[in-house]
């Protein structure tokens, strides 16, 4: 009984101290400092959890599993294939997933999910509701952070596996872990997890839940933006990343003159895509092209701009979640990567094209934090400006069929 008590008071030390520390983390909205927490407490709340294991035994089948996958948009998609596995291999059994709002919202129609929990800065009550939902099973779909690793061992799961990843000792509070190898599709890192828990994984295709609403939705907004049906319609998504990261983007001037030529050069209807926090970028991209570009950054949610996507002729973006979301709805999608290893996080489908940079220092990102050098004055990346505007040109001949 004393070892319990004593386990319990780390337990709900260790836990409450890492959640005061990503509350100053959220509050100065700082990538940078968000990743030094997590990897300077994280990694010794690992350690120091990894020594009071949960020797609960393990079930064959579960009757309830839980995913967490707290941030990326784009990993979240890219797991789908991982999540439907489990589910039709576990058909009677309840799957719940731990996700940002933003990735609730694209999981909102999906099938595979029976409930699902709103990821905010963790506290007592965020882990006293997991604990109390009695999963069996906790997967962490996260790559790098140790906040994930600790919500799996918080929700008391017996049976908890995520990625071992090279020098971020996450992998200490699974009870299983399966290896993540840099420059191997994402969508095959995922599917090891479904492989290592017996799923058998036959389908590898991206999908999206638009409904009926949001397709009307996007209508009746490019009706009233006098978008013609009858003429080609481009999308171009100009930001790539989180909020404060441009490195990922490519140069604006460069797509303020791959939309003009576009127009001259098809007849393009052009749209520009982005977040609340995105809209400045695109409004000055439509303002210095020399034709007509509608900014509807700002106006979709998730699943309005999936939707948007599946109308498009072609969708061009850096390397980010609405890149992804535009494969998974089977639209013509270009994906622009300079820091990123396209071979990592290309676009997902049969339907696409890449266009990467060509320095000798590209691709740099592994875990999508660890840039190799500075930023230009423009926040960009030196690789972003060796992608030349006639090079996508050529990969929408290509995709267009001349």
């Amino acid at each position: 009984m004393a070892v319990l008590r004593h386990t319990a008071w780390v337990y709900y030390f260790a836990v409450t101290a890492h959640a005061v520390c990503l509350l100053l983390w959220k509050l100065m909205q700082s990538n940078r400092l968000q990743q030094y927490l997590d990897r300077y407490l994280g990694i010794p709340l690992n350690l120091l959890l990894s020594l009071f294991p949960n020797r609960a035994p393990i079930p064959d089948t579960p009757k309830k599993v839980l995913f967490i996958q707290l941030s990326a948009l784009g990993d979240t998609i890219l797991a789908i294939p991982t999540i439907r596995a489990i589910r039709h291999t576990f058909p009677n059994a309840e799957l719940t997933v731990l996700a940002s709002p933003s990735n609730l919202s694209y999981l909102a129609h999906c099938p595979y999910i029976d409930k699902r929990i709103r990821f905010q800065t963790p506290g007592h009550q965020l882990f006293g509701q997991l604990r109390h939902e009695g999963f069996d099973w906790a997967i962490d779909l996260e790559h790098w952070p140790r906040l994930s690793a600790l919500l799996a061992y918080a929700s008391g799961a017996p049976m908890r596996i995520g990625f071992q990843t090279n020098g971020q000792h996450r992998h200490l509070l699974f009870t299983t872990s399966v290896p993540h190898t840099a420059g191997r599709h994402e969508v095959r890192n995922f599917l090891d997890i479904a492989t290592r828990l017996g799923c058998p994984t036959l389908e590898f295709g991206l999908e999206v839940w638009y409904s009926e609403s949001e397709r009307e939705w996007v209508h009746q907004t490019l009706a009233q933006e006098e978008i013609s049906p009858e003429l080609p319609l481009f999308v171009l998504h100009p930001e790539a990343g989180r909020r404060g990261e441009p490195r990922r983007r490519w140069p604006l001037e460069r797509y303020i003159a791959l939309a003009d030529t576009l127009v001259e050069r098809y007849g393009a209807q052009i749209i520009l895509t982005g977040a609340l926090t995105e809209v400045e970028v695109s409004q000055e991209i439509a303002e210095r092209t020399k034709h007509r570009a509608v900014v509807l950054a700002g106006r979709t949610d998730v699943n309005q701009l999936a939707a948007l996507f599946a109308e498009a002729t072609l969708v061009m973006s850096g390397n980010c979640g609405p890149m992804h979301l535009a494969a998974a709805a089977s639209a013509r999608v270009i994906g622009l990567h300079g820091p990123t290893n396209f071979a990592q996080w290309g676009p997902w489908s049969h339907n696409t094209g890449v266009v990467s940079a060509r320095l000798p220092c590209s691709p740099c990102l592994n875990l999508g934090f660890e840039y190799g050098c500075q930023a230009l004055p423009d926040g960009t990346s030196p690789c972003m400006h060796t992608i030349e505007v006639a090079r996508v040109l050529q990969e929408c001949e290509r995709l267009l069929g001349n």
